[in-house]
């Protein structure tokens, strides 16, 4: 394994937590090329970068995955959020801002995630 998926690896572990370990794990064991591409890209090169802090790297995230309906992946950046710093509340104030622009559904939807996660996370 090279040297950027094992620090994609680590890097994704000190931010995601053993909440994140589980999220991975169906993919390392069944899809380990997409985990290793995952690793090796995201966590071990662009999440690493220094350009903008992790707070706003996760808002980043979470903002695109709500406006794409993408909620598969929100439980483990909601995660990730937490451990950099930002609090519920400031997600809850993401999730209202962005609501007029992607629609009280969406928001409904990732609003439910937050709460499974933080009753998963706990």
């Amino acid at each position: 394994m090279s040297d950027k998926i094992n620090s994609g690896f680590n890097h994704f572990s000190n931010l995601s937590g053993d909440y994140g370990a589980k999220a991975l794990a169906p993919i390392k064991e069944h899809f380990p090329e997409l985990a290793e591409f995952i690793m090796g890209t995201a966590y071990g090169d662009i999440f690493q970068r220094h350009t903008i802090g992790n707070d706003w790297k996760e808002i980043a995230v979470i903002s695109s995955l709500i406006t794409m309906g993408q909620y598969d992946q929100l439980g483990v950046h909601y995660v990730m959020a937490l451990r950099v710093g930002i609090t519920v509340e400031q997600i809850k104030g993401i999730l209202l801002h962005l609501a007029p622009c992607v629609g009280a559904p969406r928001i409904i939807s990732a609003f439910n995630i937050l709460l499974a996660t933080l009753e998963e996370a706990q």
